[in-house]
């Protein structure tokens, strides 16, 4: 019985503890959460009337676009090749984000600004800013991309990066 009983409070001891280092990662993590959470204030929108004009195709290859933008840069930050998203002149010019801005820049955030169709439909340019930490400072840049409709798949095909 004084074994059982032992166990029983050994088990119940552990459990408090455990708890109460579970409890304090939780509630730092919770802190932190709410402390250094960016908020996005109200954004830029579609005027009604440049909405009732997309066709589903036109909105389908703006998010298309937008998806690959961010993806471009999603991928850029983690050293990965991004030329999968790029035109093939593109791809000679940027293999990684190193090409793109500087060494002890972090590209933070991202948020694209307006659009424009151009040509026939093939090509949207995007405009965007990106918010980057460079050096100790914030840095906001005023950006944009064209991207091209290559097979069947948007690639980046023009960059203009302020970040550098």
């Amino acid at each position: 019985m004084k074994i059982g009983l032992s166990a029983l409070i050994a088990l119940c001891l552990s459990a408090v503890f455990t708890q109460g280092a579970f409890g304090q990662v939780s509630e730092r993590e919770s802190f932190d959460r709410k402390l250094y959470t960016v908020v996005s204030l109200p954004h830029f929108k579609t005027s009604p009337q440049q909405f009732a004009g997309l066709s589903a195709d036109q909105k389908r290859n703006l998010l298309a676009c937008r998806d690959v933008l961010i993806s471009f840069f999603q991928r850029a930050d983690s050293k990965a090749d991004i030329t999968r998203y790029l035109t093939p002149d593109q791809a000679k010019k940027y293999r990684t984000l190193a090409d793109l801005v500087e060494p002890e820049t972090s590209l933070m955030e991202i948020g694209i600004l307006d659009w424009d169709f151009e040509g026939d439909g093939n090509q949207i340019h995007l405009r965007f800013f990106t918010v980057a930490f460079s050096e100790g400072n914030w840095v906001l840049g005023n950006n944009a991309a064209t991207l091209k409709m290559i097979g069947s798949e948007w690639r980046v095909a023009k960059l203009d990066l302020n970040t550098k």
